[in-house]
C-alpha cells in the first residue's frame, strides 16, 4: 500500500514536467516561413527599417508601421509566417 502511495505521488509530481516537454516541442512551419519572410521583405526593411534596432518584435513593428508601403511580396510573406506560428502553436 505504501509503495502505490509513494508511486502515485511521484506520477503526480512528474505530471506538469510532461506537459512543459510537450508544449517545448519543436516547431516546424515557422522556421520556414520566417527565411522566406526575411527573403521577401529584406528590401522593405532597408528602405524603412534600417536605422531599427534588432530587437524582438521590432523589425515586426516597423514593417506593420509602414504596411501600406511594404511590397506584396513581403506583405504575403508576413500573412504566411503569421499563419504558421498560429498553426505551430495549436
Amino acid at each position: 500500500m505504501h509503495m502505490k502511495t509513494i508511486g502515485i505521488a511521484l506520477a503526480l509530481a512528474l505530471l506538469p514536467m510532461t506537459a512543459v516537454a510537450q508544449s517545448a516541442g519543436p516547431q516546424t512551419a515557422a522556421p520556414e516561413a520566417r527565411a522566406k519572410m526575411r527573403e521577401a521583405c529584406a528590401a522593405d526593411v532597408q528602405k524603412f527599417c534600417a536605422d531599427i534596432e534588432r530587437a524582438k518584435g521590432a523589425m515586426r513593428a516597423c514593417l506593420e508601421a509602414h504596411d501600406s508601403q511594404v511590397s506584396a511580396g513581403c506583405k504575403a510573406a508576413r500573412a504566411e509566417r503569421a499563419a504558421a506560428r498560429a498553426k505551430d502553436k495549436s
